[in-house]
């Protein structure tokens, strides 16, 4: 045993060498996890940015749906109410025109149907002359 106290010298090398080892490898171990922390966060922010700007994307895009509906409902409201009153127009000019030939029927009597002077007034009025 008495060697190993001769070797004292080298045990401390020995031990100091261990101890720097193990200091140096602690040292790399947290300057990589702090390397992944930092990767890991620019990912994230990075991944947190894209979401953002696709949510504004689709807000962007649900507020132009929404713009189009509505002019599509107030089209819709003015073509329906347009064909309404077209329609009650095309009802009120054939009663008119039948009422009208009747009438020239009645007064001329040597009139064709639908060619005497209050259809053809009628013709023109119907017609926007």
């Amino acid at each position: 045993m008495v060697w190993v106290w001769r070797l004292w010298p080298l045990w401390l090398a020995l031990v100091v060498g261990l101890g720097a080892y193990r200091a140096g490898y602690r040292q790399a171990d947290t300057a990589a996890r702090l390397a992944a922390a930092t990767q890991q966060a620019a990912w994230q922010a990075q991944r947190l940015a894209a979401e953002e700007a696709y949510a504004a994307k689709l807000a962007e895009a649900a507020a132009e749906k929404q713009r189009w509906y509505d002019f599509a409902q107030v089209q819709s409201s003015k073509l329906a109410e347009t064909t309404r009153r077209l329609d009650a127009q095309a009802a009120q000019i054939k009663k008119e025109i039948a009422d009208a030939v009747h009438g020239d029927a009645q007064n001329g009597g040597d009139c064709r149907p639908g060619l005497g002077p209050d259809s053809l007034h009628l013709y023109q009025r119907a017609l926007g002359y």
